[in-house]
């Protein structure tokens, strides 16, 4: 029971700080650089006001984030 719960533990823990490294944006209006130590922009993700995801790069912990100005849909 305890090597169980040691496992699921573990795996839990494991999960969140790949949830971490993984951060990027979660919905429509936001993008993300992601910088390298020198602070050289080394990767980028981005899901623009329609919805559409766009990505390249490398994906680090350092990072800046924002949000796009989305008009809203016309009646």
């Amino acid at each position: 029971m305890r090597k169980t719960a040691l496992a699921l533990g573990l795996f839990a823990a494991t999960l969140a700080g790949i949830a971490f490294a993984a951060v990027g944006p979660t919905g429509p209006g936001q993008f993300y650089y992601y910088f390298d130590n020198a602070g050289t922009v080394v990767g980028y993700q981005a899901i623009d006001c329609q919805g559409n995801h766009t990505s390249w790069g490398k994906f680090t912990r350092n990072y800046a984030d924002g949000v796009f100005i989305c008009d809203p849909d016309p009646f």
